[in-house]
């Protein structure tokens, strides 16, 4: 599964960042989608019964979570656009998104959690939880290893 999941990262997110249009976005996410999916379906081991529960939830909680990833991959483009003027107003509005997207974003997993656990069980729920914050902690730390840290390319005097 890391192995994978190191593959997709390094290749989605450098996509992601340069892409364009709404359309390579799209397209970029069906991959991943698909590819977590399948990862996820191989770690929770369902049986038919919780399986039956678990995906519609899991398909919610996916359209949700697709919304803050755009968010996040909006932020992340201006950073970039950003990054070689960054100022005090850019630095304090990137900021206040950032901790906006995470918020929403926790929000959403302790929702979904909760929902998991009447349907399936608390332990499933948590199995799914884990899996999907070892996912998202792979995507992040190859996106940071990406992007470069503010004033990391300024020049010395």
């Amino acid at each position: 599964m890391k192995k994978v999941l190191s593959l997709i990262a390094l290749v989605c997110i450098g996509f992601a960042v340069n892409a364009q249009t709404g359309d390579e976005l799209a397209e970029i996410r069906k991959i991943l989608g698909k590819e977590k999916k399948d990862l996820i379906k191989g770690f929770m081991n369902l049986n038919e019964g919780d399986a039956a529960k678990f995906w519609p939830l899991y398909d919610q909680y996916s359209e949700k979570r697709k919304a803050l990833g755009n968010d996040r991959i909006n932020l992340l483009k201006d950073y970039v656009n950003g990054y070689s003027g960054m100022g005090e107003d850019l630095a304090k509005d990137l900021g206040n998104k950032y901790f906006k997207n995470e918020t929403a974003a926790l929000k959403l997993q302790k929702k979904y959690f909760k929902k998991l656990s009447k349907a399936v069980s608390p332990t499933k729920a948590m199995q799914f939880m884990q899996a999907e914050n070892y996912i998202s902690t792979t995507l992040r730390s190859a996106v940071q290893d990406a992007i470069p840290f503010i004033g990391e390319f300024e020049k010395t005097k």
